[in-house]
């Protein structure tokens, strides 16, 4: 499998890009409450949970980028100066498009949006591509899930003795990190390439 250097283990050269994100990843609590709610709503849903392992929240898809820019971009994400996130998680949807049930913030925080846009300047000003499309913070927990289950009609899964009662997360996320999502046989994996503190 590739390390960051983008060599197999035998020592082959590996791919010449990697396929990257930015994210905020849970601590070990954390993602134990976010798999215990995931398993909450495949009760309610059906579908297949995210592994608790990969449970994460994006804050920028940047997709394939070669390898030797890498570098180039951990220096430029190592620059950034932003405050540290905390948000409550404090209801639940299931998207009908995509069949995605997830956990997210009524209120993106002001620290987050703040975040996400350092990230995208950052990017913008090194001439790297991401996707552009407008920021939804959500954490998915399960795929292809039954959303016409869920009520009301736009996909909130309610509270209710059916689905259980949602309780909301709080998450204080001191760092965000660069991921590259390398596939294998079993499915996809995460590798955290890089680590940045937040203020």
């Amino acid at each position: 499998m590739p390390d960051r250097a983008g060599l197999t283990a035998d020592g082959a050269v590996g791919a010449t890009t990697a396929r990257l994100f930015l994210a905020l990843w849970p601590d070990a609590a954390l993602r134990g409450q976010l798999a215990a709610q995931g398993r909450r709503l495949q009760q309610a849903l059906g579908g297949r949970l995210t592994r608790p392992e990969t449970i994460h929240l994006t804050l920028v898809f940047i997709g394939n980028l070669a390898r030797t820019r890498l570098p180039e971009l951990m220096a430029g994400l190592a620059g950034i100066e932003a405050a540290a996130v905390r948000m409550e998680l404090d209801h639940a949807e299931c998207w009908r498009h995509n069949h995605v049930a997830f956990v997210a913030p009524r209120r993106t925080p002001a620290s987050l949006q703040e975040l996400v846009g350092k990230l995208e300047a950052a990017l913008t000003a090194a001439a790297i591509p991401f996707d552009r499309r407008p920021y939804r913070a959500h954490v998915t927990l399960v795929r292809r899930a039954d959303c016409e289950k869920a009520n009301p009609a736009q996909g909130r899964v309610s509270d209710t003795p059916e689905w259980g009662v949602f309780r909301p997360l709080t998450w204080s996320a001191g760092q965000f990190v660069l991921v590259e999502s390398v596939p294998t046989p079993i499915g996809v994996r995460y590798d955290v390439l890089g680590s940045y503190v937040l203020l």
